[in-house]
């Protein structure tokens, strides 16, 4: 009987121990992602890691900054109002259609500082986008702050006509296009209120 117990604490012990002094092959303590601290959530490999999972999720409120959820919360309430159109493609998959090739590939992620950093992607969505995100660290995590877009094009008036001379690789700043349609809305209003 004293033998059993004896064998029973020694296992425990081992199954401790084990738990506890876990290595991986660079010698870095073999740590959750529930339990990473701050320090490694700004490494670049946990971002190449949180950029997988944003991918994965293509969720505004679950992958957005707070900053950006409350500007795209004020666009959609003003579009839901007039009925106009404030982004007319989705900024996950790069288009309004989606190819069932769908896919992305992180290019590079530049620019880490304890508060923000950028990646780019090349998104295929029938053709090849270049997509560069602006990431914010808050709530613990990192979020898409910002969506830029490249994509060949011009310029257009205010009926909708091209404007002559203007053709070329466009960059679209999706927060600034966003708070253009706010502001628009807001001097639309006031000058029929006048």
């Amino acid at each position: 009987m004293k033998r059993l117990i004896f064998h029973c604490l020694m296992a425990a012990a081992v199954l401790s121990l084990t738990g506890c002094g876990s290595k991986q092959k660079n010698d870095a303590p073999n740590v959750s992602p529930k339990t990473s601290t701050v320090t490694d959530k700004l490494s670049q490999e946990y971002i190449v890691q949180r950029i997988d999972t944003i991918y994965q999720l293509k969720n505004d409120s679950l992958c957005c900054s707070k900053s950006y959820l409350t500007l795209d919360s004020m666009a959609r309430s003003i579009s839901e109002r007039d009925g106009t159109v404030y982004l007319d493609a989705d900024h996950w998959v790069v288009g309004q259609d989606i190819d069932p090739e769908w896919r992305y590939e992180l290019v590079s992620v530049n620019n880490i500082t304890d508060h923000t950093a950028n990646v780019t992607l090349n998104v295929h969505n029938f053709t090849d986008e270049e997509v560069i995100l602006d990431l914010v660290f808050e709530r613990d995590d990192w979020y898409v702050d910002n969506f830029y877009f490249y994509y060949e094009g011009s310029d257009y008036d205010e009926d909708g006509n091209p404007i002559p001379g203007t053709e070329g690789i466009k960059e679209l700043n999706e927060v600034k296009a966003i708070q253009k349609y706010i502001d628009d809305s807001k001097a639309n209003e006031s000058k029929y209120k006048d």
